[in-house]
């Protein structure tokens, strides 16, 4: 359980490091004189990108470390749980937001726990707004950390290096006869 709480923390770490990069440098985009919103979601996707080289990285190396620890008992799905017990506080935070926030209000204490709500979910804010601020945008948006760990911890339990994909190509002189 102490190695499993372990491996979720490294998860959730690699994540929160991308959203405090996120906040801290959140003023270039926001002070885009014009097209705003298109400043935002190229500034998402690149910490998005960032995003997902951190996390990737991690799950694969915890998938390579519980290969070879016994005590581990690796499973392949062993790393989309940890990437969705990784992701449980900011779900959480985006429960609170939707129960509390209210457009309308104008108490300072919920206006801030907006931003922070919106910070924590800014490295998905491109997919969010691609998918018009739904529910399942969200959703979307708050599953795609679990499945880059799941695959990535699955990479690394396995001992794939890259993924290939192979197709069959003919040779340049069969081309040519």
């Amino acid at each position: 359980m102490k190695i499993a709480l372990k491996q979720i923390l490294k998860i959730a770490f690699a994540y929160s490091v991308t959203v405090i990069i996120f906040t801290f440098f959140l003023i270039a985009p926001i002070s885009m004189e014009y097209n705003k919103t298109l400043w935002l979601i190229v500034y998402s996707f690149a910490m998005f990108m960032f995003a997902f080289f951190t996390v990737t990285k991690t799950a694969y190396g915890i998938g390579k470390f519980e290969k070879l620890d016994e005590s581990s008992k690796p499973f392949g799905a062993k790393g989309f749980v940890y990437g969705f017990l990784a992701m449980v506080p900011y779900m959480l935070l985006g429960l609170i937001h939707l129960l509390v926030f209210d457009i309308d209000s104008l108490d300072l204490g919920i206006r801030i726990f907006h931003y922070i709500f919106r910070c924590s979910m800014g490295p998905m804010y491109f997919m969010i707004n691609t998918l018009g601020y739904t529910w399942y945008a969200f959703a979307v948006a708050y599953l795609v950390i679990p499945v880059m760990s799941g695959i990535s911890y699955f990479m690394g339990l396995k001992g794939i290096t890259k993924l290939e994909i192979r197709s069959k190509h003919k040779d340049e002189e069969d081309f040519l006869k």
